[in-house]
């Protein structure tokens, strides 16, 4: 899909929104706004038609006796776990799937391997709590990034690898430089020219303007794999991208839902004719991502003791 800038540009053209400055008509950040709403809309459409289409698996540490563990932040609503798995050593082919409990079945005072999980508002309760230090293979509905634009350029930066924090990090302050903008939500994401997010959920508290510096708050560690380099931009909110996940088909539909709610703001006769049109493509992503594939879903097998390779 566009960059979100681009779209902005054709949704402005399609409601005669062209002309704007600082204190006179339709801003940026209110297309922005309706980008996102759009977004979130067809992410439920699709995971309501295909709940696998943006799946995510993460790797988390299991402490020995540690009985609570957080779902991950990226977890869709907090809410959509499609499969928790565990392993005692840490090792891929050591891994096995976890059932699903409820509070009625919590063990208290003893440990092993566990064989099951209890779901405790933003936690899991691993039961019963592992004898020892291990892993968690989490698979779940992962949010999707929220689109922003490019509010500054990175200058510099430099990283403790060993302990993944960011030592220094500069904005180019002869560049656009939206300070403002970055700091309304206390975190920005780090990405590149197509969108792709290198580093996530970094918070900071203060942009010099003059130099670009950017305090980043004290006890932040990125992922794994992330990283920053000079050249890439940064937008404001803990999970964004100036281009959106969803399949390009989905590009009309965003187009047509900020259109609708311009229009709308605008008191627009057009807006009702708009909304027809709306909901008609609407109903072809419904349509579209009901059947995904060809290849036959088979019967899960949930107690594999009839099969004989279940020991829980």
């Amino acid at each position: 899909m566009r960059n979100i800038s681009l779209l902005i540009t054709a949704s402005r053209r399609a409601t005669e929104n062209e002309e704007f400055t600082e204190t006179a008509g339709i801003q940026d950040e209110e297309f922005i706004q309706y980008m996102n709403d759009g977004q979130e809309e067809i992410h439920s459409i699709l995971n309501a038609a295909f709940p696998h289409i943006l799946m995510k698996e993460q790797i988390s540490s299991v402490v020995q006796g540690q009985e609570a563990y957080s779902i991950p932040d990226m977890v869709y609503m907090g809410t959509r776990i499609d499969m928790l798995e565990y392993s005692p050593t840490g090792l891929a082919f050591d891994y096995y799937p976890l059932k699903k409990g409820s509070l009625k079945e919590r063990l208290n005072g003893i440990s092993s391997n566990p064989a099951f999980y209890i779901r405790n508002g933003s936690q899991v309760l691993l039961q019963p709590p592992p004898q020892q230090a291990g892993t968690l293979r989490w698979n779940f509905q992962r949010k999707i990034t929220k689109l922003d634009k490019q509010r500054a350029s990175v200058l510099s930066a430099v990283l403790d690898t060993n302990a993944k924090t960011i030592t220094s990090l500069t904005l180019d302050p002869n560049q656009a430089l939206d300070a403002t903008g970055l700091l309304e939500e206390n975190y920005i994401t780090i990405v590149d020219k197509n969108g792709v997010v290198k580093m996530k959920f970094i918070p900071i508290s203060a942009i010099d303007t003059s130099t670009g510096v950017v305090t980043v708050d004290a006890g932040f560690v990125y992922e794994s794999g992330e990283t920053i380099d000079a050249g890439d931009f940064a937008l404001r909110g803990k999970y964004s991208s100036t281009h959106s996940e969803l399949p390009e088909v989905c590009e009309k539909y965003l187009l047509e839902y900020c259109n609708t709610r311009i229009l709308m703001r605008d008191s627009s006769t057009d807006a009702d004719s708009i909304a027809q049109i709306l909901a008609k493509v609407q109903q072809t992503l419904q349509t579209a991502f009901a059947e995904p594939d060809s290849d036959p879903d088979y019967v899960t097998v949930l107690d594999g003791q009839y099969l004989g390779w279940d020991q829980y």
